[in-house]
């Protein structure tokens, strides 16, 4: 059976698709508790250290995808095509959070909390890809997906990502 294309096990390949996928959002849906301390400057290394974390998280996902190989139906290409596009889009966003973080002066604590409540804001408005969504018009693919134990794992997260 060839490792891709048409003929290729779909399993096999909606596995590759979310392990890329997850590489983001297991990072991205574990945050950091830091609301039980007042050290500023610890915080802000924390809130930096998990956002790095998450954009690295973008950057691995997207390398992962562009290594999974075609798709057993077109509609897989898209799929992984979408997750692809999403995973850039995040990796800007939290980079940009990131550099947001970095930049706070901890000696304002004012401005500091502020610029950390819409970082919290854009951390729980983040809606991880989700592949297996976008594959609901290949029944085949979206079968084996259901299978796919990486992707029951990122249905998980992102059924509890806060809303």
């Amino acid at each position: 059976m060839p490792s891709e294309g048409p003929g290729s096990d779909p399993v096999a390949w909606a596995d590759r698709v979310c392990e890329a996928v997850l590489s983001f959002a297991v990072p991205a849906t574990s945050p950091p508790d830091f609301s039980q301390t007042g050290d500023l400057p610890a915080v802000q290394r924390t809130v930096s250290s998990y956002l790095g974390g998450v954009v690295t998280g973008a950057e691995q996902g997207r390398a992962e995808l562009d290594a999974v190989g075609s798709a057993p139906e077109p509609a897989g290409d898209d799929a992984t095509r979408k997750a692809q596009e999403a995973l850039g889009t995040l990796e800007e966003d939290f980079g940009g959070v990131k550099a947001a973080v970095d930049g706070m002066n901890p000696n304002d604590p004012e401005a500091f909390l502020a610029t950390l409540s819409e970082v919290e804001a854009k951390i729980a408005a983040v809606i991880p890809p989700n592949p297996l969504g976008d594959l609901t018009t290949a029944p085949r693919l979206y079968r084996a997906a259901e299978r796919s134990a990486p992707c029951q794992q990122l249905s998980g997260l992102a059924a509890d990502a806060p809303r």
